[in-house]
């Protein structure tokens, strides 16, 4: 099967929320394949510890959250009005946060947490 056809097929048969899912649940695997390489230096040590991989996993995690931000602020978003401020919110925290591990005051695991309760939530998990 081509890779336009695989595609297709996927389009066909999952649904957005579906998709929103797999997706997620990839980007939170990168994160959680560096974390160790980050969150389990002192804090004074993170910062000199970025590498090319990690900046890759947290770009991303970024770039979902982005798209996922200008899909919310999409007119033809059916969302309620509170579910996307959430999320809105939510995405502005993750640029925030991958700031503070860029600068080596954060955690990765942060990042990875909130994406699990996203994912549990895509899945029908509370």
């Amino acid at each position: 099967m081509s890779l336009s056809a695989y595609k297709t097929t996927i389009k066909n048969t999952e649904s957005p929320r579906d998709i929103e899912r797999r997706i997620l649940s990839q980007v939170t695997s990168g994160l959680e394949a560096v974390k160790h390489l980050v969150d389990d230096l002192e804090p004074d040590q993170r910062k000199a510890a970025i590498t090319p991989d990690i900046r890759k996993a947290l770009w991303d995690n970024q770039m979902f959250w982005i798209t996922i931000k200008a899909d919310l602020m999409a007119p033809e978003n059916s969302l309620s009005g509170n579910v996307k401020a959430d999320l809105i919110s939510i995405s502005l925290w993750i640029d925030k946060q991958t700031s503070e591990v860029m600068k080596g005051e954060g955690t990765i695991e942060t990042l990875i947490e909130v994406n699990r309760n996203i994912i549990n939530g895509l899945s029908g998990r509370s």
